[in-house]
């Protein structure tokens, strides 16, 4: 029954509604196991998400727990066993770690974002020059990989349109990612403009955590949140230096959602956020007028 890992929210979907059938049938998993012919930990892993069920593995298991095939909850979940075969556009590309590819799916999936970012602008409302210039620090060398993270990272943005539900996204940025000179004045003035172009948008609201907001609860770093829909539980997703780091304990989720509401509390309104952010612009608009006298 072994397939691909990690877990996507379709392989959690559809590993939770199986384990429903199993706890209503009173197995155990162990015995669960047996009806099928295979080992706990694979049933266990199934159920988590994390192994990704064939239609016929599926099927073995509803006819295990007495449930027909070709009747609800059977069809529903033979289709959602069935899509999981789907690539999505992201597992095509070599250059993408395990886990930025598995954050890709759940951004997919998401229908909510929250995010906070502390000294760059958010991924997905990057323009291409800033995210090149994002992506050529330290991380990579190579032209090549370079341009297909870049690559990456705009097709990430088509959420932000998709029909007929876009991402909604809510996003926390810190002062300093309007000040960190990332790629030379006329990239941040495109990306500021870029940025308040993006906040017209009635699915994306933008605040500014200004400097003078003091100590917060998120000093250590960003954070993000993504929430699903038919109950899917929400899962955060952290970047440090020693890696991406996804939570989904309801205690974490919490924690999480308690910082954030904090920062939200903290940051300047979303009418004043897009006022700063139009000043940065002039701002930097300034700058290459004074390089550049004749602009």
């Amino acid at each position: 029954m072994s397939r691909f890992t990690p877990a996507t929210p379709r392989s959690r979907r559809l590993g939770r509604e199986l384990r429903k059938l199993r706890d209503a049938k009173g197995l155990r998993l162990e015995d669960a196991a047996k009806l099928v012919n295979c080992s706990t930990s694979r049933l266990s892993r199934i159920e988590s998400g994390d192994i990704k069920p064939r239609p016929g593995d599926v099927m073995e298991l509803l006819v295990g727990y007495g449930h027909p095939i070709d009747a609800e909850p059977g069809t529903s979940l033979l289709v959602l066993a069935r899509d999981l075969k789907e690539s999505g556009w992201w597992q095509r590309l070599g250059a993408l770690s395990n886990r930025y590819a598995t954050f890709i799916a759940y951004e997919e999936e998401a229908v909510e974002l929250r995010n906070f970012e502390p000294t760059l602008i958010p991924g997905l409302l990057q323009t291409e020059e800033y995210a090149r210039e994002v992506n050529a620090v330290g991380r990579e060398t190579d032209a090549e990989a370079i341009r297909q993270l870049v690559r990456v990272r705009l097709t990430r943005q088509q959420v932000l349109r998709r029909k007929p539900k876009p991402l909604r996204v809510h996003t926390i940025i810190s002062e300093a990612a309007l000040s960190v000179d990332v790629g030379g004045p006329e990239v941040m003035r495109d990306q500021l403009i870029h940025l308040v172009e993006l906040a017209k948008l009635p699915n994306i609201t933008v605040q500014v955590l200004r400097f003078a907001a003091g100590a917060h609860m998120a000093t250590s770093g960003g954070l993000q949140i993504l929430v699903f829909d038919k109950d899917e539980p929400a899962l955060g997703y952290l970047e440090t230096l020693a890696g991406e780091l996804f939570l989904e304990a309801p205690r974490d989720i919490s924690r999480l959602n308690q910082v954030y509401d904090h920062l939200r509390t903290l940051a300047v309104s979303p009418a004043e956020s897009v006022k700063l952010i139009k000043e940065r612009a002039s701002d930097a608009q300034e700058r290459m007028d004074h390089v550049d006298p004749q602009r």
